[in-house]
């Protein structure tokens, strides 16, 4: 049998619970303990769906439950660690790692998140830590210490109300902030602390705390929650739950747990509540802690002290469980979580729509149908099949179709048609009616939906299927009442739901709560990216995908799908986002389950496709709300930078650009010098061809001259050998003489000159350069002694008339000139050809 005590005492500067007083009180509980607990037990209104193994947790057996600040779930298992994102589970264990072994802590399972990013487990005599950046397990449990400031064994680990780290080190109590040691007492285990203000409040086995002064490292007093009698009752654990100006401690032992509060101002310790069993944890919501105990949970208000004891839940159908509660925690939105040992989680919105689903054949049930057996739909209105008209308070006339709601708010208006994509589950509606506050109510063929109107206008659609207990069926076309203390009642196919909607007064309240949407799933070109994995020779994930804000693309990974949660427990169909990307849009774009072309699915979880993204930066900033059109807070900013291909990246393309200006530079120089060296070359050749006409010129006028001494006197055998022409230089001018000489009168070119010789150029240049400064009288010398050999050879003419031919002054200095070029005398020559 369950069991519990309540009693209040505030004694300041000594035990409030005496030798004495606990006896008597105790015999007192032996004799009422039947009747109290028959008074103390409740059923609380919540209604729950158990989350196992089945549905991704890790093992049945939940330990632990936490709340992030952003409202993401984080379940301790037996050896595991589950994050729950709305829609799907993912736990990650220690793998093969031992962990890190704790001397001085002998509790249970016992969750902390710190301020630096860490999420620290301890159980019996162990710690493990998460690295909550990549959500890994840390591994060298020693670096971290020693990273915190210990340079000894640690022999337990706290993590105060405010996420500050305190480590026992070699029996003193290190601060990872304030980096100074704290005396500990001697022989008594330190099993909890806490800080208010600048005070350090440290919590001992035997039921004594001590507060220190933080800055000055000593002690400001020291008081005890009860007498030493009772310290084997409830040495074994403590938790302490820090509430305003005061703390509530729970604390187990031999004798059961028991229910303390102490008040940090005036010093002194109440009990509030003993109990037979164990005592797991403390959550706080509207004014009450909750407690998990070894039989469901307590509740204890507050303001009017009143302890509930739940013991029994209320599952999904009906069905009553009695369990044992490890763990109790409130998501952001009010919803309860359960960890139990062996039946996993159980979950239980804040309000559940209170809907009341009973099978046709039931007597109850057969006593609204009779009451709706003469209510019948309609086959058409205004020539259109319809299946149930209503015409309510205002005198607007609802017409529910196969395609939807239909308003008219007048005969001559035209209708404003309501469809799925305003909230409406299903378009096939089957009946009609309103409340007592003037709310539109309709079933479909599948769900039922509330349409608020507000001046004059529908505001809000708000739709309830299987998770709010209403059966998964079609509704029969107008089978609806409406009973005179304001309850519904509507007739499906196999079950009849009653429902009152003044109990839907918080449901209905339109009121936003901020969310912190989380990205929770990436995929890169039809893949999907997990953390660490290289794509393509990149890794986009380098942090848990929950906690990056940024990601980086290569340029030909651009089409991703984004995947986001707003980690709406309560009601995920009621999720609403908005999205805008400056770079793509000039607007806000709005999608929900009814709206949005698919984009949102069944469990509030936003899809959001970016396809062919070019290299750039893009803001995705995005918002989600419980309310359609109401948003809370300030949008979330995800960057997505694609990159640029290597080929068009700002470095190389800026090294292009100076590799380009000093290729630009260097063929501008070339061009120009090259430009100079033509305008030169052809300056030099023009002044070759001009210096040849002249030459040409020089050897016409030696045409018809008698060639004989040089006018100095000097014989032409005695000449100054550097004037003497070379034979290259006769053989191409034997070839160019007669082409100057044709073209007296026109345009004679460089380049024609050198074809004529079938010379290359700089032959043809070099040995013109090197010839024509030179006297024409010896190419004309020569040229008659070419000819003048000719004439041996080939004729028997004597010397002397040879000479006379070739216009040689006389015989004489024929044969001198003669010898001097051919090393023989005519007369030799003659004689050896």
């Amino acid at each position: 049998m369950v069991a519990f005590l309540v009693w209040d005492q505030a004694v300041a500067g000594s035990s409030p619970v005496t030798s004495t007083n606990m006896n008597n009180l105790r015999k007192l509980f032996v004799l009422l303990s039947f009747w109290v607990c028959t008074l103390m037990y409740a059923e609380e209104g919540r209604v729950f769906r158990a989350i196992t193994a089945s549905n991704g947790l890790a093992d049945n057996s939940a330990q632990a439950i936490k709340c992030t600040k952003t409202g993401r779930m984080v379940i301790t298992t037996l050896g595991n660690i589950n994050f729950y994102d709305g829609s799907k589970f993912y736990h990650i264990n220690p793998a093969d790692e031992d962990p890190y072994q704790l001397s001085a802590y002998s509790g249970n399972y016992h969750l902390f998140f710190d301020n630096i990013h860490h999420l620290w487990l301890k159980d019996m005599h162990s710690v493990t830590c998460v690295n909550l950046t990549t959500e890994t397990f840390i591994s060298d449990m020693d670096s971290l210490f020693h990273e915190l400031g210990a340079r000894d064994k640690v022999d337990d680990v706290f993590v105060d109300s405010g996420g500050n780290v305190w480590l026992v080190v070699n029996g003193q109590l290190w601060s990872t902030v304030q980096k100074k040691f704290f005396q500990l007492k001697t022989g008594l285990n330190l099993q909890d602390l806490d800080v208010y203000e600048n005070m350090l409040l440290l919590f001992y086995e035997d039921g004594s705390m001590t507060a220190y002064n933080i800055e000055k490292a000593q002690v400001y007093y020291q008081t005890k929650a009860y007498g030493d009698e009772f310290r084997e009752d409830y040495r074994s654990t403590s938790l302490v739950f820090l509430h305003e100006k005061g703390l509530y401690q729970i604390r187990n032992g031999m004798g059961g747990s028991i229910l303390l509060h102490f008040d940090i101002q005036d010093r002194t310790w109440q009990t509030i509540m003993q109990y037979d069993g164990y005592l797991s944890s403390i959550s706080y919501l509207d004014h009450k802690l909750y407690i998990a105990a070894q039989v469901g949970y307590f509740t204890y208000d507050l303001g009017s002290g009143q302890i509930e004891h739940v013991a029994e839940l209320t599952l999904y159908g009906g069905r009553k469980l009695t369990t044992d509660v490890n763990a109790l925690e409130f998501d952001r939105q009010g919803g309860m979580w359960i960890g139990t040992q062996s039946r996993g989680l159980l979950y239980a919105r804040y309000t559940d729509a209170p809907f009341k689903s009973i099978l046709s054949n039931a007597p109850e049930a057969q006593n609204y149908i009779d009451l709706m057996k003469d209510r019948r739909g309609i086959a058409e209105f205004n020539g259109i099949k319809a299946n149930v008209l209503f015409i309510d308070s205002r005198r607007w006339t609802w017409v529910g179709t196969s395609t939807g709601l239909q308003l008219y708010k007048s005969p001559k208006e035209q209708p404003v048609t309501l469809t799925r994509k305003d909230g409406l589950l299903n378009n096939i509606i089957h009946s009609i009616i309103e409340d007592d506050m003037k709310n539109i109510w309709v079933s479909t063929s599948y769900g039922i939906s509330c349409i608020q109107i507000e001046r004059g206008e529908v505001r809000y659609v708000t739709s309830f299927n299987n998770d709010d207990n209403v059966p998964n069926e079609t509704f029969m076309n107008g089978k609806v009442l409406k009973l005179e203390d304001g309850t519904i009642v509507m007739q499906g196919l196999d079950h009849v739901v009653i429902f009152n909607p003044a109990e839907f007064k918080d449901i209905l309240a339109q009121e936003p709560i901020q969310m912190s949407p989380k990205l929770t799933s990436l995929l890169v070109n039809g893949s999907f990216v997990s953390v660490g994995a290289n794509v393509d020779g990149n890794v986009i994930l380098e942090k848990a995908i929950t906690r990056t804000r940024e990601l980086n693309l290569n340029y030909d990974q651009n089409t991703i799908s984004l995947t986001f949660s707003a980690l709406n427990y309560s009601r995920p169909l009621q999720t609403f986002y908005r999205v805008r990307i400056p770079e793509l849009d000039n607007g806000w774009r709005e999608y929900s389950y009814y709206m949005g072309a698919g984009f949102v699915d069944t469990r509030g979880l936003l899809h959001l496709p970016m396809v062919g993204l070019l290299p750039g930066t893009y803001h995705v900033e995005l918002q989600a709300s419980n309310v359609d059109g109401k948003w809370v807070g300030e949008p979330l900013v995800w960057v997505i930078r694609v990159n640029e291909p290597w080929w068009r990246t700002t470095g190389l393309i800026l090294f292009l650009g100076i590799v380009l200006l000093f290729l630009l530079g260097v063929n501008f120089y070339l061009f120009n010098r090259n430009t100079r060296l033509r305008e030169k070359r052809n300056s030099n050749e023009g002044d070759i061809v001009s210096r040849i006409r002249n030459f040409v010129e020089r050897c016409n006028e030696y045409e018809f001259e008698v060639m004989g001494m040089l006018k100095d006197g000097t014989p032409a055998e005695k000449q100054n050998s550097n004037m003497e022409l070379s034979n290259d230089f006769v053989t191409i001018m034997e070839r160019v003489l007669p082409y100057v000489n044709e073209h007296k009168d026109g345009r004679v070119s460089f380049h024609e000159l050198v074809e004529l010789t079938s010379l290359d150029v700089k032959t043809f240049y070099q040995v013109l350069a090197a010839n024509l400064f030179k006297s024409p009288r010896m190419l004309v010398l020569k040229l008659r002694l070419q000819k003048a050999q000719q004439l041996l050879k080939n004729t028997d003419m004597p010397l002397e008339e040879i000479a006379e031919q070739c216009l040689f002054a006389s015989p004489n200095f024929f044969i001198s000139s003669f010898y001097h070029q051919f090393k023989m005398t005519p007369r030799e020559y003659r004689l050896t050809t």
